[in-house]
């Protein structure tokens, strides 16, 4: 009989007994096919060509193919969607161990490995970034196989370029923020406060080339601004970047000339929004960037990470939480279904979960039910690291983090 488990609203099917097998590669997944159709037709080490198929990487899961070498051999996987998306693929021994892994080092996001492996049986195990189900082709063979060419991506359609609203640049409600500005002048951080209303934007002039950062706050208001060029064309715009103020970031120097910031209230008009020039600061960006989960933190970054153990079943962890992201660390023994939910009596938390190699695998605002966050992911075993912030940047609030591990029916 097929068993289903019912998790938090959400229906999840069990492998029925008739589906079940022994587990591949170490536990990493009850169902995969062999990449010749059996066990004794899919020996790379052999092989005249390289084995082709096709496949869909399943919304949160991912496709299996197993392959043997009868002997040592330099091998080589390309995995491609089709007709587009964004694939990354690992490869595993027969105990479910990691022996090699990519992301994006085939053509137009496609995933390609080239390792040497000694004699044994393998499992490539292809997920996607993307939010649907994916259809892909994957190629497994020996170097010195012929492989196909590369895909061509497909041409992107004409578009016209970005111009101004018009709302204010360069216009007669434009308000003078700074005049040739250089580093210096970038570094004393000109601002201005005024409500959308009677200032719809502020131009300036960079007097030299720099990178340079706008930041719109607003008590009350939800500033939205843009940054325009003297052509009229927009440049980078931003709305919600911490909470509901704004901020763009230009990593590479502007060159010297005349901008305007565009700023639109989406709260009103009525609202006081100050809106500040700064120099970028790649140090401060990576920080920030950490403290809103934009990636997982390396070695490098001083950053402190919750190490949670073994999740074994079930973990409750109370966190007092904040607009930064706190950090945590747990180890799955064994694949299988992955919950977590951030429960926030009131507050409006953010979880984020990333890879042992620190890709974000998924992230969760506003789950199934009002303003907690939850996610359920069916996981490969190995090591996670989850994020878990507040969208008020300004908030503080206790908040329970609850992980449960299940795995499918045997």
């Amino acid at each position: 009989m097929t068993r289903l488990l019912a998790l938090s609203g959400l229906l999840f099917l069990a492998v029925t007994p008739a589906l079940a097998q022994e587990s591949i590669c170490g536990g990493i997944s009850l169902v995969g096919e062999w990449a010749g159709g059996a066990e004794d037709a899919s020996d790379v080490a052999t092989a005249d060509a390289p084995f082709e198929m096709e496949g869909q990487v399943p919304i949160a899961g991912h496709l299996v193919r197993m392959f043997t070498l009868s002997a040592p051999a330099e091998i080589r996987i390309d995995v491609d969607a089709l007709p587009a998306g964004d694939p990354y693929i690992a490869v595993y021994d027969a105990e479910g161990a990691e022996v090699a892994a990519d992301d994006d080092s085939g053509s137009n996001f496609g995933s390609r490995v080239q390792t040497m492996l000694g004699a044994g049986t393998y499992c490539l195990a292809a997920r996607s970034y993307d939010s649907g189900v994916t259809d892909v082709a994957a190629v497994i063979g020996r170097a010195d196989h012929e492989f196909g060419p590369d895909p061509v991506p497909a041409s992107p359609p004409a578009t016209a370029p970005v111009t101004g609203s018009g709302a204010g640049c360069f216009g007669a409600g434009t308000a003078r923020l700074a005049d040739d500005l250089d580093a210096a002048g970038l570094e004393a951080q000109p601002s201005a406060t005024a409500t959308t209303a009677g200032v719809p934007a502020y131009d300036f002039t960079l007097a030299e080339a720099h990178p340079l950062s706008i930041i719109a706050t607003s008590q009350a208001g939800d500033p939205l601004i843009r940054l325009v060029g003297g052509d009229g064309q927009i440049l980078n715009e931003n709305d919600d970047y911490d909470g509901l103020n704004a901020r763009i970031d230009m990593a590479d120097p502007v060159p010297a000339g005349e901008y305007c910031v565009e700023v639109e209230d989406l709260n009103g008009a009525g609202n006081d929004v100050t809106v500040t020039l700064a120099p970028f600061d790649p140090a401060d960006d990576r920080a920030r960037r950490l403290d809103m989960a934009e990636f997982a933190p390396t070695a490098d970054d001083d950053v402190a990470i919750t190490d949670l153990g073994t999740l074994d079943a079930t973990l409750l962890h109370e966190v007092r939480a904040s607009g930064a992201a706190q950090w945590f660390r747990v180890h799955l023994p064994e694949g299988g279904l992955l919950l977590v939910e951030a429960i926030g009596d009131g507050a409006d938390p953010v979880v984020t979960l990333f890879d042992r190699v620190g890709r974000q695998i998924g992230m969760n605002d506003d789950g199934p039910d009002g303003l907690d966050s939850f996610l359920a992911m069916r996981l490969l075993p190995g090591d996670y690291t989850l994020a878990l912030r507040l969208v008020d940047g300004n908030a503080r609030a206790p908040v329970r983090l609850l992980m449960e591990r299940y795995v499918p029916a045997r």
